[in-house]
């Protein structure tokens, strides 16, 4: 009797499932993007949460920034629409601001100057992070764990929320990983002089990309380079080999992005007084350290150098401290961190709070912008999030031998523990943290599809091990 199948598969010549082609889920993955806008923008619009979201879906609760920023996006969009090209390119402004005015410009008229008019960046930056993802998993493991991993940051609730506001974090996160991506090649591929100045001239852009994006964040683009720098040297020496173009393609990344990081300025806001020490930002009636003296030292005390770590990373977490007085989430205010000892001291704190923070004593409290509500939400994220870490450490030793997978685990550590290093409020280091946390998801993917099929085999293992079990209590019952 001829056996009932089932339908067939549509696959390609590599056998993979057609409905999971790159061109259908990318579609998708915009429908899916927009359809979350859409919500959020008809929940402001009808004031169905007036405490959370305004009436042009701005998120007043998690992203209050976006309120006033709006405005001035509007006024530049309003600069482009008369054709002062030039007045808009020298405008005061950040990059984020100008690229999202962009968006007003062409589509403000037709959708609206609210999100669903900068939808269209907003959805490419979430696509890009998406196929991104995808493409680092997959180089780093299988197409397996880069869909795996796509999926689960694309359904990620708090990320998802942030990629349709007006906000910088996910150019700054899709530049981050597209950066990631082009060590990883550097690393693990053999190119050809062409690929590799390719790799190289792109990873440059990258970085000129980034640093208009962010520039505070210069430093951990240069670390990101030089980590890659390092694990080339590595695959070297395992390899008794000199991989001429690799190394070229790298080492011209780097010379670009340390370039644009002495080259090219800073954005300086014109209302605020420029600064050469940390006391200019900080309140001149109390030290946010807790001692008087301190003050009066970081008044006198000459510019910080670049190479000097401690100094910055004190500098760094004294202005957090001083922005985020009596936040409800702030964590260690009283901490006091003015050496490189003391800094060392406070590594494991740092890595704890990096990793698990918020944590639980904070899901059940109340939030002095998201109310009970999204402190029990951000629980249940932060839930998950242990479970993607330990999922980590499974994926981790599973790709114990790749360099790879060392360069995002690397990565990922150093960005988590300098986090909690410098970051006391645990809603700026929940934003933060998200491209970390998505190199853990990648490695979290491929623990997951180990676990999957583990759970997939244990079944007919059982059934393995019953039936010889029977068959050995029959042969020695007879």
């Amino acid at each position: 009797m001829e056996r009932i199948r089932g339908p067939r598969r549509a696959t390609n010549r590599t056998g993979t499932n057609l409905w999971l082609s790159p061109i259908r889920l990318g579609i998708a993955a915009v429908i899916f993007h927009l359809a979350v806008t859409t919500a959020v923008d008809a929940i402001g619009r009808f004031a169905l949460l007036p405490g959370t979201f305004d009436t042009n879906g701005i998120a007043k609760s998690f992203a209050p920034d976006g309120v006033k920023d709006r405005a001035a996006m509007v006024r530049l969009s309003e600069l482009l629409r008369r054709g002062q090209i030039r007045g808009w390119i020298t405008a005061a402004y950040p990059f984020h601001f100008k690229l999202y005015s962009i968006c007003f410009a062409v589509f403000g008229p037709l959708l609206g100057f609210t999100i669903i008019g900068v939808e269209p960046l907003n959805a490419l930056c979430y696509l890009g992070s998406l196929v991104l993802v995808s493409n680092l998993g997959q180089e780093t493991f299988n197409r397996r764990a880069g869909l795996l991993a796509a999926a689960s940051v694309g359904i990620w609730p708090s990320f998802l929320l942030h990629t349709t506001q007006l906000l910088r974090d996910p150019l700054f996160v899709t530049g981050m990983l597209a950066l990631i991506l082009i060590n990883l090649r550097l690393l693990s591929r053999s190119l050809s002089w062409r690929r590799a100045l390719l790799h190289g001239v792109g990873g440059g852009l990258v970085a000129i990309f980034l640093w208009f994006t962010r520039d505070n964040m210069g430093e951990l683009m240069i670390a990101v380079a030089f980590l890659g720098a390092g694990m080339l040297i590595v695959r070297q020496l395992l390899e008794r080999r000199f991989l001429t173009t690799n190394s070229f393609g790298l080492m011209l990344l780097i010379v670009i992005a340390v370039g644009v990081s002495r080259v090219l300025p800073r954005f300086r806001d014109p209302l605020v007084p420029p600064r050469t020490t940390v006391a200019a930002r900080l309140n001149e009636n109390a030290s946010p350290l807790g001692d008087a003296g301190t003050l009066e030292t970081l008044k006198t005390q000459p510019p910080i150098p670049r190479w000097d770590i401690a100094a910055r990373v004190v500098r760094h977490r004294a202005e957090f401290i001083r922005f985020y007085p009596d936040a409800a989430s702030s964590i260690d205010l009283n901490v006091q961190l003015t050496s490189r000892a003391d800094l060392i001291r406070y590594l494991p704190r740092a890595a704890v709070i990096g990793f698990f923070a918020p944590f639980p004593d904070m899901w059940f409290a109340s939030g002095g912008h998201v109310g009970s509500v999204g402190r029990l939400l951000s629980g249940l994220e932060t839930l998950a999030m242990y479970v993607v870490e330990a999922l980590a450490l499974v994926g981790l030793w599973r790709g114990r031998w790749r360099l790879s997978v060392w360069l995002l685990l690397s990565v990922a550590l150093m960005g988590i523990v300098a986090l909690g290093l410098v970051v006391v409020n645990v809603g700026a280091l929940y934003r933060l943290r998200y491209f970390f946390l998505i190199l853990m998801i990648i490695l979290a993917a491929e623990g997951a599809a180990q676990a999957l099929d583990w759970y997939r085999r244990e079944p007919a293992m059982n059934v393995r091990r019953t039936a010889e079990r029977v068959r050995y209590s029959r042969n020695h019952t007879q």
